[in-house]
């Protein structure tokens, strides 16, 4: 038995605005980016602190550092990303029970809760970065407010989509696959950051 859904897919109110549709996907586009290019470089790091480890010198601390950032990096970078794509890990029991209101009312609590609880951490995230303590990472003495800038932007997109997910219930993650499960099969075929395109 699949999941009902509480607004059918033909519903007008699935499809967002033109504007902020573009808007939202053009801030995708940046988060794929920028979790591609932090996903790069953590790879990078790795190889090379593996390499190093043969080498006649001596071990380089920072890439083992770096490449802890990067990964925890990349885990905000790519939270906004996943929440307006519905791919964040889920319980959906419930979708196999309720329908229609019931359901929207459960998925638009639980966006709420999202949004709310993103928003107190992008607060503390920037308290974080404003209050300079004069902390530096051990190794390559970053200063600790620049580490906290990447959560703190992954955080407000987050909470940003969550509340976007009120109105326009993001696609599941898996319709946005083309044939034979690789990829969009063409533009029009291709992952809507909201719903209804």
């Amino acid at each position: 038995m699949a999941p009902r859904d509480a607004i059918g897919e033909d519903d007008p109110r699935r499809r967002p605005p033109p504007a902020l549709r573009r808007l939202v996907v053009g801030i995708s586009a940046a988060e794929r980016f920028v979790g591609a290019v932090i996903l790069t470089v953590l790879l990078l790091l790795v190889l090379l602190q593996t390499g190093v480890r043969f080498l006649p010198v001596g071990g380089w601390v920072w890439t083992g550092e770096l490449a802890r950032f990067c990964l925890v990096w990349l885990t905000f970078a790519l939270s906004g990303y996943l929440m307006g794509r519905d791919g964040h890990i889920t319980l959906e029991l419930v979708d196999y029970v309720a329908s229609g209101r019931a359901l929207w009312t459960v998925r638009a609590f639980a966006n709420v809760i999202v949004a709310v609880i993103c928003a107190g951490f992008a607060v503390e995230s920037l308290a974080m970065i404003t209050d300079d303590t004069g902390q530096a990472s051990p190794a390559m003495e970053l200063p600790l407010p620049l580490v906290y800038v990447i959560p703190l932007a992954g955080f407000v997109l987050t909470a940003v989509r969550a509340a976007l997910a009120v109105v326009w219930r993001p696609p599941a993650e898996s319709s946005a696959l083309g044939p034979h499960g690789a990829g969009p099969a063409d533009d029009r075929d291709a992952p809507s950051v909201l719903p209804g395109g």
